[in-house]
């Protein structure tokens, strides 16, 4: 969707099985919920995150997961990658906890 105040992309993704094993075997996403993410709202989308009550697991291109639900030094880091990336940032999110994924859904639903 565009935003036609500040002319910004978002998007979002749902990866199934086949998606995520050709990018890397171990993103299988199996019984999870897997979405691709490009952030532009930082302090809300973590805001969203650390109100969920399970683990919200980044996927990393060397295959880790790193749960960033209530993780103040992840959160930082992924904080000065966004300002480094001129306030955009984009990756993959597994999220377990199908209310924690409505949630964070409907969160980057409604930031279009």
């Amino acid at each position: 969707m565009i935003d036609k105040g500040r002319n910004e992309i978002f998007f979002l993704h749902f990866l199934n099985y086949n998606d995520t094993c050709k990018v890397n075997q171990q993103f299988t996403g199996g019984g999870f919920k897997v979405v691709k993410m490009n952030i532009l709202n930082m302090k809300n989308f973590l805001d969203t995150v650390n109100a969920c009550t399970g683990k919200v697991n980044m996927l990393c291109p060397d295959g880790k997961k790193r749960n960033i639900n209530g993780e103040e030094r992840v959160q930082d880091s992924l904080w000065r990658q966004y300002r480094q990336n001129k306030n955009c940032l984009r990756f993959v999110l597994e999220i377990p906890n199908p209310t924690d994924y409505m949630s964070i859904v409907s969160y980057y639903a409604g930031d279009c």
